[in-house]
């Protein structure tokens, strides 16, 4: 649909969330995004950006890097994707019910290629195995663990010991 930014049109099928994942897949494809995969942390690699949503999206990564759910769900909280509504409410194409625009029908019938295909379909369109691997099989939360206070057995003072029960006794 002609008139639409693939942001407007990510929001516009799939709300803030889709233009975050949009921009994380703009971002990693070519190549200002480090991706590891079996940590799935990202990194900046380059901070080139031609979007406000990209140049937010770069800003959030500190140089320690953040995981790839971490990434998405903060840029889906920045300001330029919140300001999506307004774009697209100005352009008189949300409706509360998504599925009854003739906007959002004709987007879902001709998802078209690339990123465009992403903002409609989500995860299954992306084209990349690997970012689409990262993203259906999202690495589980490293449960956290209380701190092992070790115990230790003092017996050179002798409150360890033999007693008058045990075996060893007196």
């Amino acid at each position: 649909m002609s008139g639409l930014t693939t942001y407007e049109t990510a929001y516009l099928v799939g709300g803030r969330g889709r233009a975050a994942l949009v921009a994380f897949i703009a971002l990693a494809a070519d190549g200002r995004l480090d991706v590891a995969y079996g940590r799935q942390r990202v990194k900046v690699a380059r901070d080139e950006a031609t979007d406000r949503i990209e140049t937010a999206a770069l800003a959030l990564v500190p140089e320690s890097g953040l995981t790839v759910a971490e990434f998405i769900e903060q840029v889906a909280a920045t300001e330029p994707v919140k300001a999506l509504n307004a774009a697209v409410v100005a352009k008189g194409l949300l409706r509360p019910l998504r599925w009854f625009s003739p906007a959002y029908r004709e987007l879902v019938a001709h998802p078209g290629t690339g990123l465009h295909r992403v903002a409609v379909l989500g995860v299954p369109g992306i084209e990349d195995e690997r970012l689409r691997d990262v993203l259906e099989h999202p690495r589980p939360e490293v449960p956290k663990v209380a701190r092992h206070k070790s115990v230790t057995d003092n017996t050179t003072d002798g409150t360890i010991g033999p007693n008058q029960n045990s075996f060893y006794g007196p």
